[in-house]
Formats: structure tokens, sequence, C-alpha cells
């Protein structure tokens, strides 16, 4: 009886609050293999672009990895990746359609969504939770957020998880951009290549 009143008190307590808000973010089981730098294959070079490719055992559909060089300074490129809920405008060719802010736990935390509507698929829903520590962003997929969000009964992709890192290189700033994603449903072969 004196442990199920000790357990009562202490999941009422701040200290449990804390426990539960300051616990990891939940990344996949890939995250490491995806963030680090061995395995890449350069698919694509251009002239401030370079774009990598990597398989993960997450997802059937190989990751990938862009690196790209920019005259915009680092704190810009970063803010801009930030700001889910401006995606549709900052990202104008990235077939988004709708996007936007959950709920938002800190300056540094939140659950939001991206609708992308690319030719020739459903269009699919990206719920996800995103957290900030300087120039680098990380997002992994969602299962807390409730069907009400789903009101169109969109395609949820089973995998998507990822990162921006803004670095300074020279004068000049290097984003580098990872995802590892399975959109789900059925994907023309051609699409993919």
């Amino acid at each position: 009886m004196k442990l199920s009143l000790f357990l009562f008190y202490f999941l009422l307590s701040p200290y449990f609050l804390f426990l539960l808000l300051a616990s990891n973010h939940p990344y996949p089981q890939s995250w490491n293999d995806l963030q680090n730098n061995e395995g890449w294959e350069l698919i694509k070079e251009m002239d401030r672009v370079k774009i990598f490719g990597k398989q993960l055992e997450d997802s059937p559909l190989p990751s990938y990895k862009a690196e790209i060089i920019s005259d915009v300074e680092m704190y810009l490129m970063a803010d801009a990746a930030w700001l889910v809920e401006n995606s549709t405008e900052i990202f104008p060719n990235a077939f988004i359609i709708d996007a936007g802010v959950y709920h938002r736990r800190s300056d540094t935390s939140y659950t939001a969504f991206q609708v992308f509507d690319i030719p020739f698929l459903s269009p699919r829903l990206y719920q996800f939770d995103s957290i900030r520590n300087g120039n680098s962003i990380h997002w992994v997929r969602t299962d807390t957020v409730i069907h009400g969000h789903n009101p169109g009964n969109l395609l949820l992709p089973p995998v998507n998880f990822g990162s921006w890192e803004v670095e300074q290189a020279g004068i000049q700033s290097k984003l580098t951009y990872r995802l590892c994603t399975d959109p789900g449903g059925n994907v023309p072969l051609w699409i993919v290549e």
C-alpha cells in the first residue's frame, strides 16, 4: 500500500513531469546510420549540389543526403527549415500543399505536419516531431497525433525521419539534408529512379 501511495504521489509530482519531458527524442533504429558519413554513394553532382544515396534497413527505398553550398547566411537557412508552417512558400517546388504545427512544446520542439501532393501519387500526410539544436534540426515520424488531424484520411507514410544541418563552409554556408522515408502505398519505379 505504501508503495502504491508513493507511486501515486510521484506520478503527480513535478519530478515525474521533468523526467517525462526530459526524456530522449525517440530516434529510429537506423538514425545513426543516416547521420554518419559512411557508405554514401554519390548519385549526382551539380554546381553547388551533391546528392548521395544509401540503403538503410528501415525503408525499402534508398535514403538520401543532399549537400548544398549557398551564399545565404547559415542562421537564415536553419531558420527557414525550422519554419514548417511556411514551407509551402519557402519550398515552392517541393509539392507541399499544406503545412503547420499541431503543438509547440518550446522554442526548440514541436509536432507538425506537411501534406505532399506529388504528381501520379496519392497525397501523403507526414506527421512528425521536430527538435532544433542551434543550426541542426531533427525530425521523426510521430504516432502520437490524434486521428482527427487527418480528416481527409490521407495516406500516412510508415517511415519518415531525417535532419537538416547548416555549417559554415569558408565564406559560404553548407546545408546537409538527410532523409529516410517509405512513402507507403504504390510508388512507380520511374519516380524512385
